[in-house]
């Protein structure tokens, strides 16, 4: 899909839950972030969706930016991984979507995540699962952890 195609779309960023499915159903195109390191959005979410018939594209964490700056994106489903009394413990990632989102006057709404799996990538030294990083570098390598947006 080309830029000037999307018009008013809503950004997923997480993993989608299967009781989220009837808001992204009412939209007319959802925007599926790659949500790197664990590539929510190619692993799990493009399949949800797609078999859902819900209309949707893919595009990486570092489109996102442009996405908003042409204010492509209206709205924005972050999924949480659990809910605290200071906020929404989220997937690495969520506050620069959250932010990305304020900046730009996007709506925000934060769901409960889907039901995952314990194979999803956790560093980004692999990509689906395959290391594309030297063992000698590997020592230099962040795993990722879990944000808290607070309310």
């Amino acid at each position: 899909m080309k830029l000037a195609q999307v018009k008013d779309a809503i950004l997923v960023w997480g993993a989608v839950s299967r009781e989220a499915l009837s808001f992204l159903k009412e939209e007319k195109l959802t925007a599926v972030a790659e949500c790197r390191p664990y590539l929510y959005g190619l692993r799990h979410n493009l399949a949800l969706l797609g078999n859902e018939n819900i209309s949707c594209f893919y595009c990486t964490d570092n489109m996102l930016g442009i996405l908003f700056a042409y204010g492509k994106i209206k709205r924005t489903f972050i999924f949480y991984r659990s809910r605290r009394k200071e906020g929404f413990l989220c997937p690495a990632g969520s506050l620069y979507v959250y932010l990305l989102s304020k900046l730009h006057n996007a709506e925000i709404k934060f769901i409960a995540q889907g039901e995952i799996g314990d194979d999803y990538n956790n560093d980004v030294s692999k990509l689906g699962g395959r290391l594309f990083v030297s063992k000698e570098d590997l020592k230099f390598v962040v795993k990722a952890k879990d944000e808290l947006i607070e309310y």
